[in-house]
């Protein structure tokens, strides 16, 4: 049982959580947890990799999205998770774009938030209007599966049939910008912490 969260509420029913086993004063930068979206009395897991990272993304794209600079791509005429589905899973060609990587490749990635590993994606980007939109869609759960060794396997073809979004919102300014306050405290706090580690270190190395 976990006795400390973080949570960004979305509205009355919908939040997102971050289970901790300790206080958000102990993060370090590689201290992995689960973050959950819960809507719907239904759960599901955004990402399970590192907490500092996932603030960094989350941070990045609220801001640009506050400046209108996420408006979906005149290629991105369908739902972007059914897209993302037929990119990777469908050998799709969509259009491609250098990303902020140095990559090139599909223009989608650039609205991406986070990925988990249990098959689901988010994504934040704005419509026509300027509003920024967040959703939550899955991706083929056997991407990566022999047919013949997961006993509820579905072939691509037939689980996108039924593909729909697990959710999607319009975030109003004052909820992104009470976000990225949240989120810009944790990296602060792991930033603290780790150069805390590294002048104790040093200290114990010299002395």
């Amino acid at each position: 049982m976990t006795k400390y969260e973080i949570t960004f509420l979305i509205d009355n029913t919908s939040k997102i959580i971050i289970p901790l086993e300790d206080p958000v004063e102990f993060l370090g930068p590689i201290y992995i947890e689960k973050i959950l979206l819960f809507f719907n009395k239904q759960k599901i897991m955004l990402s399970n990799t590192t907490i500092y990272h996932d603030m960094l993304y989350l941070v990045n794209l609220l801001k640009k999205a506050l400046n209108q600079e996420l408006l979906l791509h005149s290629s991105i005429t369908e739902d972007i998770g059914y897209l993302y589905n037929e990119h990777f899973c469908n050998n799709v060609t969509l259009y491609e774009d250098i990303l902020p990587s140095g990559q090139i490749d599909w223009v989608g990635y650039l609205y991406n938030l986070w990925e988990s590993t249990t098959a689901c994606d988010s994504w934040i980007y704005n419509i026509a209007d300027g509003s920024i939109i967040f959703e939550a869609t899955p991706h083929y759960p056997y991407m990566f599966c022999e047919p013949e060794e997961e006993p509820h396997y579905i072939p691509y073809e037939e689980w996108i049939k039924t593909y729909k979004p697990y959710f999607i919102t319009t975030l109003s300014k004052e909820t992104a910008q009470e976000w990225i306050q949240q989120a810009q405290q944790i990296i602060r706090m792991v930033e603290y912490n780790e150069k805390r580690m590294q002048y104790r270190s040093k200290i114990d190395v010299e002395s």
